[in-house]
């Protein structure tokens, strides 16, 4: 049989990540109509018109842009000498990947989210306030599945733009800030952010890079410049044009952290074109993101401007890291939803057992309305996050609100990137043998969204992040949460009570098993003895309740307000029935569970029951605990003297 002959495959292609996910527009709508800051129908529908035009060009020319990295040799290359023997360190990235830069210059990636002329799509925080950053997150989120990573250097630009726009000179505000914004794509600038060093990774205090005043016998302020000589054991997008780096100005290594200050590098001299001090020792060989060019940097009389406070370096740089988290959670949110819109395209028109197609297999569907609850919580728990997010840059957000953001920006990064991992293995399945293969793009999602999980912090670092925002504001942090989330469960409609009784229960049960908890918790005791385990499970568990009490909120509103509103509806393009709402109401209860003992996709019970045991009051019951769980995990035997080599 010839290849043309007998079963052909259906092509489909994935449609805009906008006007094919009335999930997505629902939430932004939400978020865009409702609170103090709420904009006016005719506002929204601009936006929405705005949204609905970068869907269709991510679904169309960038897709198609993106596409062209299609393999090894689109890969970043490193080529240090001339033909002459002269080290240049000149990095040749592939075509598509500059043009993917490009595309990001002239979309406003960046500027929609300052108070820039250049925000032209959105109108940027001079024209919708906190609101910003939602409209500029919504197309992070629809681009970043087809941006092969270009997010990864824009997210470090961003961040570069709030940390001059907090600390910077006016010198490098009037410099440095309408590059990293320009819409000119031949002018446009991106920036890089070097923190990682050999001995501590995620611990920044032991950072051994030293940076040192070329005016030393005058007090340093802002704007001086320094030279900085050491080592950055991770350089992401190492072809940018500037970065932030944190190096040591306080020789005192006891000092840890507060001997670190913040600096503002240009990675060639403005005068000679060469690069400033820096050499590219090697591109790393990563398990994904191979389009994104990952180096280690050897710093040798490179010359760098303070930002900031001497010796606030990481206080600083803080800004840097609550975008740059953002970024990668929005990352992991935008693959899951690429990765569903894949699967039930697919499932629509692959021939299965009976004759019918995958769709109408009770079986298959299951298995993708797991990954379908946990996008739908995704959308909840991280735009509502950036919209704290974007009332703090715009000043509108209370005490209360800013506490909330450095409580749940770790917790939701930690949250997202681990869960949304888990959903792209149950995606992979969804193709059978097809999502094993590289041209189907799962597998690509699979290792470059896996990163998530890594990048900006881990799950276990950011669990002690969360733990840092409890001690700092004395447990008020948690407190203020339960109080909300309590209101927002109170507050709900009495028919929609009364149709989740069971899970509302169940819901307001695991609150109050987990205040109590952590009312007994000796947190200087686990201090002390570096029993952190229960951070792990409070940070899950906050997120799991924070995405119920979210989702029952998102219910109601569509219940009470948006089915009452037709204009609301045409703008969203979706007609709010009963059969709408009782969606959202079996989505709640598939999550949160409760009734009749099921377990919801939440796992609230059992993550209830591992903090109880590793908050554990007894001492020497946990101490017991750690013992015997080190001895199982460090039970292999030594290894031997070095083997002979046969080779």
């Amino acid at each position: 049989m010839r290849a043309e002959e007998g079963f052909q495959f259906e092509r489909f292609r994935v449609g805009s990540p906008w006007s094919s996910d009335a999930a997505l527009r629902l939430t932004i709508l939400r978020l865009l109509s409702t609170g103090s800051s709420a904009l006016p129908a005719s506002e929204i529908e601009r936006l929405f018109n705005s949204l609905a035009s970068f869907g269709d060009k991510v679904a169309g020319e960038y897709t198609d842009i993106g596409a062209t990295l299609d393999g090894p040799q689109h890969e970043p290359t490193l080529i240090q000498y001339d033909a002459w023997g002269q080290r240049i360190d000149k990095l040749a990235t592939g075509e598509g990947w500059k043009r993917l830069k490009q595309v990001s210059a002239r979309e406003g990636i960046v500027a929609e989210s300052y108070p820039s002329s250049d925000a032209k799509n959105g109108g940027g925080r001079d024209k919708i306030g906190p609101h910003a950053r939602l409209f500029a997150f919504t197309r992070n989120v629809m681009f970043a599945p087809v941006s092969k990573v270009i997010l990864c250097p824009i997210s470090m630009s961003d961040g570069a733009v709030r940390v001059l726009e907090l600390f910077g000179t006016d010198a490098q505000k009037r410099e440095i800030i309408p590059r990293l914004t320009t819409t000119d794509a031949s002018k446009a600038w991106t920036a890089g952010q070097w923190m990682t060093e050999r001995p501590g990774g995620s611990d920044v205090s032991r950072t051994e890079t030293t940076a040192t005043p070329m005016q030393p016998n005058k007090t340093a302020e802002p704007g001086d410049e320094f030279v900085i000589n050491g080592f950055k054991w991770f350089s992401s997008a190492t072809d940018g044009d500037i970065s932030l780096a944190l190096a040591r100005t306080d020789t005192d290594l006891s000092q840890g952290s507060k001997g670190l200050s913040l600096f503002l590098i240009k990675i060639r001299d403005d005068r000679t074109g060469k690069l400033n001090g820096i050499r590219v020792h090697r591109l790393k060989k990563k398990l994904g993101t191979k389009y994104l060019p990952t180096a280690e940097l050897e710093l040798d009389g490179c010359v760098g401007e303070l930002v900031g406070p001497l010796g606030r370096g990481v206080a600083t740089i803080s800004s840097v890291l609550n975008i740059t988290r953002l970024y990668s959670a929005g990352g992991a949110v935008g693959a899951l939803s690429w990765g569903l819109r894949s699967a039930t395209a697919y499932a629509k028109i692959r021939p299965a057992l009976g004759g019918g197609k995958l769709d109408r297999l009770p079986l298959h569907t299951d298995q993708l309305l797991k990954v379908t609850v946990l996008y739908r919580v995704f959308l909840q728990i991280f735009f509502t996050n950036v919209l704290l997010m974007g009332a703090s840059e715009a000043g509108t957000a209370s005490r209360r609100d800013q506490t909330r953001l450095r409580l749940l920006t770790p917790a939701l990064k930690a949250f997202v990137a681990t869960r949304a991992s888990e959903g792209y293995l149950t995606l992979l399945e969804a193709f059978g043998g097809q999502g094993y293969m590289e041209e189907v793009g799962m597998g690509e999602i699979l290792r470059d969204a896996t990163v998530e999980r890594i990048w900006e912090g881990t799950p276990a670092i950011l669990s002690l992040d969360v733990l840092r925002v409890l001690v700092q504001s004395n447990g008020q942090a948690l407190q203020e949460f339960f109080e909300d989330t309590t209101a927002i469960l109170t507050s709900l409609p009495a028919q929609l009570a009364a149709q989740l009784k069971p899970e509302l229960g169940f819901l307001s049960s695991v609150i109050r098993e987990t205040a109590g908890v952590l009312g007994k918790l000796d947190v200087q005791r686990h201090v002390k003895s570096a029993d952190l385990r229960f951070t792990r499970y409070l940070l899950d568990l906050i997120m799991a309740v924070h995405a119920s009490a979210l989702l029952l909120q998102h219910t109601a509103w569509k219940a009470s307000t948006l089915a009452q509103d037709s204009k609301l509806q045409h703008i969203a393009a979706v007609q709010v029935d009963e059969r709408e709402i009782q969606h959202d109401v079996h989505l709640a209860r598939l999550w949160i569970g409760g009734k009749d003992g099921a377990a919801g996709f939440a796992d609230l019970a059992r993550l209830v029951a591992q903090l109880k045991a590793a908050a554990s009051s007894d001492a020497k019951v946990a101490a017991q605990d750690v013992d015997l769980g080190h001895g199982l995990v460090y039970s292999w035997s030594q290894a031997q003297p070095q083997a002979k080599s046969h080779l």
